[in-house]
């Protein structure tokens, strides 16, 4: 069986923009840190483990951990939505209000006072990143910064390349009028008063898929969410790492996910950096606009930098070259520290899931929290 950390109650707490997100709380020790989850999955990322979870181990090096759910979680993107159906839910808005805000919060409401570390993982990196570019997550308030697999430069395996320039969520969005999209249940309009169920996504989707299914490309496996996650996202785990999981535990662990915000990744794919969110003619130009890649806000920080060689969701490459730009300039420039470390025969969600990760990757996510 898998390990798996008892959820504590929610602590939900408003953004600037009208998004209700939640925070749970694991006290271990005094020093505050807040755990940053990827897209349409959720805060338990981090309390699910094959042998031990990264929020138990975090807890037994006595850190006062914080999980958050965000705009793009599986268990708010839906409840978010179907409260105003006016959100942006851009990377773009989630950089700026929803870390942000949980690091105001936690200081205005529960007696935090000093700089909260945080460990960010998939576009919760991208999104942490990106909100320190923006000098919205100042040096003044948060600590050192762990980020896995994902920062500022978005680079894919190539199947997530090529499906990234057929324009399908585009129409998604704004022909179809489909603004959530789950591994497993159907599009309906009905969706904030009933579940829609299990069932075939539309045929933009669908009928790829179908194609994608008689490829090399799937996991020769029986776990049918396996084979519409990897669709999804590209391969987000090496099975063999995670046997327990696979086989049980991933349908409570992938959900909604905004078309909007996954439109944006895709966006972001084709330029291969962060940039503001941008209209289907501007984006399909590849526009260069590197508005969000401003150096001076990392200046003297410490920054660890970790993923997996085999990471086919965002190829090793995102990482890489986010280590290499951060080291670009005097050293007057950059970080005061920032260290890379790609673990051999790792993927995406393995880094925290696999059997191997709390001596493998969870001491390096500990070593880079105490620089």
């Amino acid at each position: 069986m898998s390990v798996k950390t008892p959820t504590p109650r929610a602590i939900p707490f408003p953004t600037s923009d009208g998004c209700d997100l939640e925070l749970r709380r694991h006290q271990g020790g005094d020093k505050p840190v807040l755990l940053v989850h990827g897209a349409s999955a959720s805060s338990d990322t981090f309390r699910i483990g094959e042998t031990q979870t990264l929020v138990d181990h975090l807890v037994d090096a006595q850190f006062d951990v914080w999980t958050l759910d965000w705009r793009a979680s599986k268990g708010r993107a839906r409840q978010v939505y179907c409260k105003n159906k006016l959100t942006d839910f851009s990377i773009d808005k989630a950089a700026e209000n929803d870390v942000p805000a949980a690091i105001a919060f936690m200081r205005a409401t529960q007696g935090i006072s000093q700089k909260i570390d945080i460990i960010a993982h998939c576009m919760g990196g991208a999104i942490v990143t990106q909100g320190i570019a923006q000098g919205l997550l100042s040096a003044d308030l948060v600590g050192n910064v762990v980020v896995t697999a994902l920062g500022l430069f978005y680079r894919a395996a190539i199947d997530n390349v090529l499906k990234a320039q057929d324009g399908v969520l585009e129409e998604l969005l704004t022909v179809k009028d489909q603004h959530l999209l789950h591994p497993t249940k159907k599009w309906d309009q009905m969706v904030c008063q009933v579940d829609p169920g299990d069932g075939n996504w539309d045929r933009l989707l669908q009928d790829p898929y179908e194609i994608w299914l008689r490829t090399p490309l799937r996991h020769k496996c029986i776990v049918p969410i396996c084979h519409r996650i990897s669709y999804m996202f590209g391969m987000p785990y090496l099975p063999d790492n995670i046997p327990t999981i696979h086989a049980n535990d991933l349908p409570s662990q992938f959900g909604y996910i905004p078309v909007k915000f996954l439109l944006h990744c895709t966006q972001n794919l084709r330029r291969g950096w962060a940039a503001p969110f941008a209209s289907n003619a501007r984006a399909r130009s590849l526009v260069s606009d590197e508005t969000y890649l401003n150096h001076g806000p990392f200046r003297g920080r410490k920054l660890m930098l970790i993923t997996g060689d085999l990471n086919s969701l965002w190829h090793r490459d995102s990482i890489d070259t986010m280590y290499e730009w951060l080291l670009r300039g005097p050293r007057s420039e950059q970080p005061q520290i920032v260290r890379k470390c790609v673990l051999r025969g790792y993927g995406h969600q393995d880094l925290y899931w696999g059997s191997g990760a709390p001596t493998d990757v969870f001491k390096l996510i500990v070593e880079g929290l105490k620089l």
